[in-house]
């Protein structure tokens, strides 16, 4: 009995409906795709970049490209839409990381607003909710600057969030500082925490937050020759509309080496 009993086992493991059974494909899982799809795209960007690549692939809803080179590495943070690029893309991800090249940012801020339905959408209250959004410094109130800007000269009618921005990991003497940006996204001024110090005035720290104001006011947008034009002509003649406009400027001209030299602890 226990013979038989072996053999209609082996029967039933080698029957034609067992093998193709056996046969039959097992579906990748999506993160095994991931991992698979991310290796391809690090090596198409070594083969242009000539050096080593480690890519990590995100999902952002506002910055769709980052990239810091290590010694010999190159680390690239992607939006996933850059997956299965064209050699096209990959050609112009290469050349803005390598140099910065105009021709290649146009040509990847293309790609991007035609790839924009892969971008996932929150609106700007949701975004904020994510963010830890510190206005009150130490020195300079960030809050209470928008909220006397936004009276005094839009009537009120900015609707925007501000803060400081994180404190920047600096090893080495700055070359230049990025003092504020605002994501049209998420609806958030960002100012750079060494604007924070009692020897930086408080017009100045207005002037920056006025910049940013406008951004909200005249956005981004491209022009005749395909670049995008971030500051155009009206943004401008606005700019110099701000009261102490022509003090702020002298005063970073005299003191811009202070803001370099700062150190902001985290």
């Amino acid at each position: 009995m226990a013979r038989a009993n072996k053999k209609n086992l082996a029967k039933k493991r080698s029957s034609p409906a067992g093998r193709i059974a056996r046969e039959q494909p097992i579906a990748p899982e999506p993160n095994r795709l991931l991992k698979v799809w991310r290796r391809v795209l690090e090596r198409r960007l070594r083969t242009r970049l000539r050096a080593p690549v480690a890519v990590e692939i995100h999902d952002n809803t506002h910055t769709m490209l980052t990239f810091q080179r290590h010694r010999a590495l190159w680390r690239v943070r992607l939006h996933h839409m850059f997956l299965t690029s064209s050699d096209e893309i990959i050609q112009a991800l290469a050349d803005y990381v390598r140099a910065g090249d105009p021709s290649a940012s146009a040509t990847l801020d293309r790609f991007i607003e035609r790839n924009k339905a892969f971008i996932r959408r929150m609106s700007p209250a949701q975004m904020r909710k994510r963010m830890r959004l510190e206005p009150a410094g130490q020195h300079h109130d960030l809050g209470r600057i928008f909220e006397r800007l936004n009276e005094r000269y839009f009537r009120g009618r900015i609707d925007a969030a501000i803060t400081y921005g994180p404190a920047p990991r600096v090893t080495r003497p700055r070359k230049s500082i990025k003092m504020g940006s605002y994501s049209a996204d998420s609806r958030v001024i960002r100012i750079h925490p060494a604007l924070d110090q009692p020897m930086v005035p408080r017009y100045f720290v207005e002037w920056i937050v006025f910049h940013e104001m406008l951004h909200h006011v005249y956005r981004t947008r491209r022009g005749e020759d395909g670049r995008r034009c971030i500051h155009p002509p009206e943004f401008i003649e606005h700019e110099r509309r701000f009261h102490d406009f022509s003090r702020a400027q002298a005063w970073e001209l005299e003191n811009l080496d202070l803001l370099l030299r700062a150190r902001v602890s985290a």
